[in-house]
C-alpha cells in the first residue's frame, strides 16, 4: 500500500496524509525526505523523528519553505539553526487564539521564549501563562509578530504594548486589540487627525478628546469614525441634537450618554404618539 502511494504519478494528497502519520516507519520517513514534492519535504522537516542526516541534508534545502520547516526542529541547537538560511515571513496573520485545553510544558515555552529564532519566540508569545519576566521581554522583541501575538493573547499585556501593536499591525483581528483589557484610553486625542481611519478612530476612545475635536470627527468621511465620534459624551448638544435628525447617525446619537433629558423625555414622547395605542 506504502510503496504504491509513493509511487503512483498522482499520490500528492496520499504522501501529504502519509507524511504526517505518527507511527511512519523510519525507512519511509527518509525516503519522503528527499521526495521531489517540497511540500511533502516541508512535512517530514516537522517530524520529532526526523534522523540527524535528514535534517542535516534539509538544512540546505533548494526550497526556502522547506528551510524554514526544518529551522524549527526540537532537535536542533540555536547553533544549527543560526547557520541556515531560511526567511521569516510577515504576511502571516497575528491573531488571538485560545488557550489550549492542557497547558502547555513551561520549559518548552520558555527555551522557545529565550530562542534567537523569531518563529519559536511568537509560539511561545502566544501563550497565555507565559510569566511576567517573559512578557517583558517579549514586549520588547524586535520582531513585530513577536509583539503583536504577545498583546493579542496575554492577559496582562501591558498598555504600551497594545496600542504600539496596534498602530503597526494592520493585519486580520487588528480590532480585537482594542478589546484586551490593558488597552489604553488616555492620550489617544493625539490621534485625531491621522491618516489611518481605524487609528483616527482611536481619538474617540480617550475620555479627554475636546469638544470640538469630536465635532470636526462627526464629520469624518468614515463611517465608523462618524458613529464612534457621535456616540461620544463630548461631543456639543448643539451638535448632538442635529445629528438627531441625521438618517445614518441618527441611532448613535440617541445612543450618546450626554443627551440632554429633556430632549429623551421628547424623542420618547414623540415616538409613543407615532405608535399610537396599543391594539
Amino acid at each position: 500500500m506504502v510503496d504504491s502511494v509513493l509511487t503512483r504519478p498522482a499520490g500528492k494528497e496520499d504522501k501529504a496524509m502519509i507524511a504526517v502519520n505518527p507511527t511512519l516507519p523510519t525507512d519511509v520517513v527518509v525516503l519522503l525526505a528527499a521526495d521531489p514534492d517540497p511540500g511533502i519535504r516541508g512535512l517530514i522537516a516537522h517530524r520529532a523523528d526526523l534522523g540527524p542526516a535528514e535534517r542535516r541534508a534539509l538544512t540546505t534545502d533548494p526550497h526556502p519553505d522547506v528551510r524554514l520547516a526544518v529551522s524549527l526542529h526540537p532537535a536542533l541547537s540555536e547553533e544549527e539553526r543560526a547557520r541556515i538560511d531560511y526567511q521569516v515571513p510577515m504576511d502571516h496573520p497575528f491573531v488571538f487564539h485560545p488557550a489550549p485545553e492542557v497547558p502547555r510544558d513551561p520549559r518548552t515555552v520558555r527555551r522557545k521564549a529565550l530562542s534567537n529564532h523569531p518563529l519559536l519566540r511568537r509560539q511561545a508569545a502566544g501563550d497565555h501563562l507565559l510569566p511576567p519576566d517573559l512578557v517583558a521581554r517579549l514586549a520588547a522583541d524586535d520582531d513585530l509578530g513577536v509583539r503583536v501575538l504577545l498583546a493579542q493573547n496575554h492577559p496582562a499585556a501591558p498598555a504600551p504594548l497594545l496600542l504600539r501593536s496596534f498602530l503597526e499591525y494592520t493585519g486580520p483581528g487588528r480590532s480585537h486589540l482594542t478589546t484586551r483589557p490593558g488597552f489604553p484610553t488616555g492620550g489617544l486625542a493625539v490621534f485625531a487627525d491621522h491618516q489611518d481611519p481605524e487609528v483616527r478612530a482611536l481619538a474617540v476612545r480617550d475620555p479627554e478628546t475636546a469638544p470640538a475635536v469630536v465635532e470636526r470627527l462627526t464629520q469624518d468621511r468614515e463611517h465608523a469614525v462618524r458613529t464612534a465620534a457621535t456616540r461620544h459624551p463630548n461631543l456639543p448638544q448643539s451638535r448632538l441634537e442635529a445629528l438627531l435628525d441625521d438618517e445614518e447617525l441618527a441611532h448613535a446619537a440617541a445612543a450618546n450618554p450626554a443627551l440632554n433629558p429633556d430632549t429623551i423625555r421628547r424623542l420618547v414622547k414623540t415616538d409613543s404618539r407615532r405608535a399610537g395605542p396599543s391594539a
